[in-house]
């Protein structure tokens, strides 16, 4: 069911969103450069009726309806110094709803909008992920919703029931007196367990699930080829992806082949180790633990949450089912958890607040819009992280 253009006010927006602000010209890593940004059919009608000459910088591409890019630069034809010419021109009324609305996400749930953000936008990395208390959720009015807004109530339940199942993932992500680690394993067990029962039982057995997932995470299954295969992993889907100028992202994939002591080949997608790959990732998880882990919890805690709000969790996200959104989650929250590590090795300290942002956002931007869920998911059977037990050492379970 898709709801008609406006057709609803109710909007519940995570508290973070309450200071957002697009940074501008002031972006570290714009949205305007490197995306084919697209167009409903009702915005391409709009400017067909009230401003032709925007039709120049429409193409096809991902979408029907993309705004063209410079080939020289990879920016949207209509960037300039830092701002959308569209936006200053014209008004808002006329930008796209992926451009208006990025980094906002918007689902419909019965009779309401639920609107979060993605931490593929490095300023709301600064908000949701830096900083706590940002998954409230506060009533707002809404001035403009996107053309088509999927609603993601399923048959088995209804809107109220939907939501409690999705804030009890979120309540769980948050808890403070367990590991990033152990609620990464507990959200994937729950997962599977949920879809082995009737979804019109998921609002009672959820929390119930949650509550004594620990009992039902298998042992880690560790293997020591581990780290350098998550590498390879990233390395895999980065080499298949549309090729384009990723600075952000080569930096963080720098720090952690140098951490690793390994050699990334480009050319045929393969990683060589070297004779102190293994000791450097043993000497880079033991700091790691003393130095670092305790520091960036908070962090980690909330990149989850950031990762279910986006997603709508259990109803949505990257995969067919609960158990692979899971799976694939677990995998990038073992990839972000890995970058962050190695920039701390190379550095030699903790990273700064900047650095990590970095981090997490080039992979957020690379991970949740380009990388290919259906590869994932072939990489991850292949390597064994399907498995419960094998994912929960990858993510650094405690045996």
């Amino acid at each position: 069911m898709y709801f008609a253009e406006n057709a609803m006010t109710a909007l519940h927006m995570s508290a973070f969103l309450s200071g957002f602000q697009c940074l501008g010209d002031r972006c570290e890593d714009t949205c305007c450069k490197g995306w084919g940004m697209q167009l409903s059919a009702q915005t391409v009608e709009r400017y067909k009726r009230d401003a032709p000459e925007l039709l120049d910088a429409v193409t096809t591409g991902e979408a029907q309806h993309i705004m063209k890019r410079d080939p020289t630069t990879d920016y949207c034809v209509k960037f300039d110094a830092g701002w959308c010419g569209v936006h200053a021109t014209y008004g808002t009324e006329f930008l796209g709803d992926a451009c208006h609305f990025f980094p906002r996400v918007t689902r419909g749930l019965g009779d309401d909008a639920m609107m979060t953000a993605s931490i593929s936008c490095p300023e709301i990395v600064r908000l949701a992920v830096l900083k706590d208390g940002g998954f409230e959720w506060q009533e707002s009015e809404a001035t403009r919703l996107p053309d088509s807004l999927k609603n993601y109530v399923p048959d088995a339940l209804d809107a109220q029931k939907t939501q409690a199942v999705h804030q009890c993932f979120i309540a769980a992500a948050l808890d403070e007196t367990a590991s990033p680690e152990t609620i990464m394993a507990r959200i994937r067990s729950v997962a599977a367990s949920l879809q082995t029962i009737d979804m019109a039982s998921w609002a009672q057995a959820a929390p119930f699930y949650l509550k004594n997932a620990d009992a039902r995470i298998p042992a880690p299954e560790v293997q020591l080829a581990d780290p350098f295969n998550l590498l390879n992993a990233l390395q895999g889907l980065v080499g298949a992806s549309k090729k384009t100028n990723r600075p952000r992202l080569d930096a963080t994939l720098f720090d952690m082949q140098s951490a690793l002591k390994v050699q990334l080949d480009w050319e045929r997608l393969t990683i060589h180790t070297s004779e102190d790959s293994l000791a450097a990732w043993q000497e880079m998880s033991k700091r790691w633990q003393h130095e670092w882990a305790a520091g960036f919890a908070p962090i980690l805690r909330r990149w989850i949450a950031a990762q279910l709000s986006v997603a709508l969790f259990p109803f949505a996200g990257f995969g067919e089912t609960p158990e692979d959104r899971a799976t694939i989650l677990g995998v990038r929250f073992a990839t972000v958890k890995l970058a962050l590590m190695s920039a701390c090795q190379m550095s030699n300290e903790r990273i700064d607040d900047d650095t990590t942002v970095r981090i997490i956002q080039s992979l957020a931007r690379f991970l949740d819009h380009l990388a290919d869920p259906e590869l994932s998911m072939k990489i991850y059977t292949e390597t064994g992280w399907v498995r419960q037990a094998r994912l929960s050492a990858l993510i650094g379970v405690s045996s």
